[in-house]
């Protein structure tokens, strides 16, 4: 498990920076923010949290070796998330701030489901569908996903027990069925030895909701493959949302 968690807490980082965070930093959402939330949610609905694993089973089919995570299994788990992330030195602060967001992030007011598909190696490619029934935090997703700033975190260095990673993220270009998309990459170095094809992010909003696809460990797969790769998965996860929408 601990293993597991070096390799997934930089990308925790770029996962928050890229808008799947909430800021604390942020404001809770004028009611104007809340109203226009609102709006929007009456287009595509907010899914209920069976509806959001019933999306993210369909994205894995019938791979026997996909794991699924309710929203109860990840509230579950948030404590130890949290502990392990306040273990951690991460510089610069504020980086450590948002890696600290998303590591114990509040759902509380949103239905979330994720389902994580191993491949060889350390390749995998992770789905995350989110309902949000709480229109200021959908409009605080958002807010962060159409600014693509990464908000001077760009580069951040993390430590723990003698493990030493250092990482980079950068905004791609990117696009898809969604309402709102942004797509990040991030490249990682562990105790001085990069990781074979780093992490790659893509995430769309959907009137209410919010999916994210996730694959990491390419090794030589080209930048061009991969958006290539995560543009069909995500826009197949949008048509699933607003199919369940109806």
């Amino acid at each position: 498990m601990k293993k597991q968690a070096f390799w997934v807490l930089p990308m925790a980082a770029a996962l928050a920076l890229s808008g799947c965070g909430s800021s604390g930093n942020e404001s809770s959402g004028s009611s104007d923010g809340s109203g226009a939330a609102q709006e929007q949610s009456t287009e595509t609905a907010a899914l209920t949290a069976e509806q959001v694993s019933a999306v993210v089973k369909s994205l894995v089919g019938d791979n026997s070796k996909a794991q699924v995570l309710d929203g109860d299994t990840i509230k579950a788990s948030l404590p130890e998330s949290k502990k392990l992330i306040e273990q951690m030195n991460i510089s610069p602060e504020k980086c450590a701030e948002f890696v600290a967001q998303q590591g114990a992030q509040d759902l509380e007011g949103t239905n979330m489901a994720v389902a994580i598909v191993p491949g060889e190696g350390m390749e995998s490619t992770t789905y995350s569908v989110l309902g949000y029934e709480d229109s200021a935090k959908l409009e605080q997703a958002k807010s962060m996903a159409e600014s693509k700033d990464l908000q001077g975190c760009d580069k951040f260095t993390m430590s723990m027990s003698g493990q030493e990673i250092s990482a980079s993220a950068k905004v791609l270009d990117a696009s898809s069925d969604a309402d709102t998309t942004i797509a990040t990459q991030t490249s990682m170095t562990v105790n001085g030895t990069e990781v074979p094809g780093g992490s790659y992010q893509m995430q769309g909003l959907v009137g209410a909701n919010a999916v994210m696809v996730v694959y990491s460990g390419g090794g030589d797969t080209s930048e061009a493959e991969v958006l290539d790769k995560l543009t069909g998965e995500l826009n197949k996860a949008v048509a699933e949302v607003k199919s369940a929408a109806k």
